[in-house]
Order: C-alpha cells, then structure tokens, then sequence
C-alpha cells in the first residue's frame, strides 16, 4: 500500500542583513507570516548577505555578526529549523555565480541597467560610494548581482511561493521577465515564484514615515525602552497602523475617537511586551547559529548542484565528461 504523501509548495523569504537584528516592520511585513505557514509549506529563508556586503564593503566584518542577529529573531519567532531551512548566500557563491552567469543570458542589458539606476546604489552619489567602500564606478557584478541573485536561487530551489514585504515585490518583475524570456529559446515555460503579499507590506514608523532604523522599533527592544517609544507617539495613523498588523483593526475603530488615544496605547504595549518577550529573552550562541547555517549546508548544495547539471544537460548540451 502506498504511503499518502502530501506535497508542500517551496516558500521563499529574503532578508537583506545590512542593519542587523529586526524591527516591527521586518515582523509584520515578513516574519511573522512566513514563520506561520512554514507547516504547510517548505520554507527556505534566505539571508542575503552577499547583497549586505556589497551595498556597504567597509561594514564586512560587522555585517557577518548582524547576520546572527537576523537568524536569532527569526528562530526567537518561531522558525523551526529543524524542519526548515537556512541560506546564508555568501556560503554559495560559487554556485550563485554560476547560476548568475546562466541567467544573464535572459535579462536585457538595458532592463538591467534601468533597474540598477533606480536602486538604492545606483542612486548613491560619488562621495556616497566613497563613503560606503565602493569604487567611483560600479563594477559587472555590484550591477547585475542585486537583479538576478535572488531570482537564481529561487529558481535554482523551484520555489514556488515568493513573501514579504513591499521590497520584495521588485523579485517578481525580475522572475517573470527572465521566465518569459527563457520560454522564447526554449520553448519551456515552468511559472515563476508567485508573490504572497505580507499582512502589511508598508509599515509605518514612530514618526509616521516608512519604518527604518531610526523610527523603528525593534523585536529584541528592552520592555522599558518600547514602552516610552510607544508613550511617545503623536500620529495617530501609527497607532492604528500597528494595531491592525497585531489583528485588532475593529478595537481602534471602536475607540478612534479617543483624543489622546491614552487606552489604544497601553493595548499596544500590553499586546508588544507580551508578544516580543521572547525576543528579548532568548539569546543564542553564535556557535549554536554557526552549526544551524552547517547543517543546512549539504542540502542546499545538492539542490544547487542539481539545478546547474540540468541547466549545463539542457541548456548547453554538456555531458559529464568522464576520464579513461
């Protein structure tokens, strides 16, 4: 008798570790829905710290120990790494370039470039990139690596299912471009990673702008500090904002008339202290981070490794060459 086996679609998350450990805005516009599907799907969360690099060269070495950071908060979320798995892309390099090199063929040059120029380093001025550790002008790689580096994996690893945040979503031009492109030489169209939309893609900060670092607060935050940063708020808009990405839209409606929102504050900060304390509790080892990104090394690898031979067989029609 056969065994019932159900097939779990491939789920994709990116993070870019470049600030290290994660804020509210990571939490509702990826974290937290990724880590909830992660038992129905296949979850792979990739932390691009290859593209963390290279953005900021002179932040190298900080950037490895801000990658800790991010595989902490994830697992402090409950990302199940024994059942789940972890790439950190500078661990595969060699295959990324590989897969890269393939896939370059598939992206028009001046797509490329329009999508370079209107990215955060193509935007940087000169003394910007001097600043950073970059050259005066961006090399081949520094170019082509933030379009295709991510969408090679993700195919390299048959994703099918691509989330996060509003950031993300510039992945899925790329994916399907380079999809409708292969399927012209080739004749072969399997579909590109579909884009889960996160609960809130754009989450606001403190202040009512964009969530960044320095509006932020952050998943690890000590329960003093959230708890003025919360007391601190003037916009209206954040409070409910958060709110709604904490699942309780309906109760600020009910007291949104509520002047100084005294009462939807002090929910905030019971649901938040609550919520995040493991977070804050939790710190793991680097060492005990160093063995979970080894034990998914092999794995990783083989699927890599598979997806190159297929490419080398049917895209350039070259056999293993076997020594006599």
């Amino acid at each position: 008798m056969e065994d019932n086996i159900t097939y779990k679609l491939k789920q994709v998350c990116v993070q870019n570790p470049i600030f290290g450990p994660r804020n509210l805005g990571h939490y509702w516009g990826s974290m937290k829905d990724f880590v909830n599907n992660q038992d129905k799907h296949e979850s792979y969360l990739i932390i691009d710290d290859v593209l963390a690099i290279l953005m900021n060269p002179n932040e190298a070495h900080a950037i490895k120990n801000r990658t800790y950071f991010v595989l902490q908060d994830f697992i402090n979320c409950g990302y199940d790494i024994e059942k789940s798995h972890v790439i950190l892309t500078s661990s595969f390099t060699p295959y990324l370039m590989e897969l890269i090199l393939f896939y370059a063929d598939f992206i028009d040059f001046k797509f490329c470039n329009y999508l370079y120029e209107n990215s955060f380093l193509g935007g940087l001025k000169s003394y910007q990139r001097e600043e950073l550790g970059l050259n005066l002008y961006p090399s081949v790689f520094e170019v082509l690596y933030p379009q295709l580096g991510i969408p090679a994996i993700s195919f390299a690893l048959e994703a099918e299912l691509f989330q996060g945040g509003e950031e993300i979503i510039g992945y899925t031009y790329i994916m399907n471009h380079l999809k409708n492109n292969i399927k012209k030489v080739y004749n072969d169209y399997n579909y590109p990673p579909m884009y889960e939309p996160a609960r809130n893609g754009y989450v606001l900060g403190l202040d009512g702008e964009y969530m960044f670092q320095h509006n932020s607060i952050f998943l690890s935050e000590d329960e003093d500090s959230l708890i003025k940063k919360i007391d601190n708020i003037e916009d209206k808009r954040v409070i409910k904002d958060w709110l709604t990405s904490a699942g309780h839209k309906n109760v600020f409606e009910f007291y949104s008339e509520d002047n100084d929102f005294t009462y939807l504050k002090n929910l905030l900060k019971d649901i938040l202290v609550n919520e995040l304390k493991p977070f804050r509790e939790n710190q793991l080892e680097i060492s005990h981070l160093d063995e979970i990104i080894i034990n998914n090394y092999e794995n990783i690898q083989n699927q890599l490794t598979n997806h190159i031979t297929t490419l080398k067989r049917e895209a350039y029609k070259i056999s293993s060459l076997k020594h006599t």
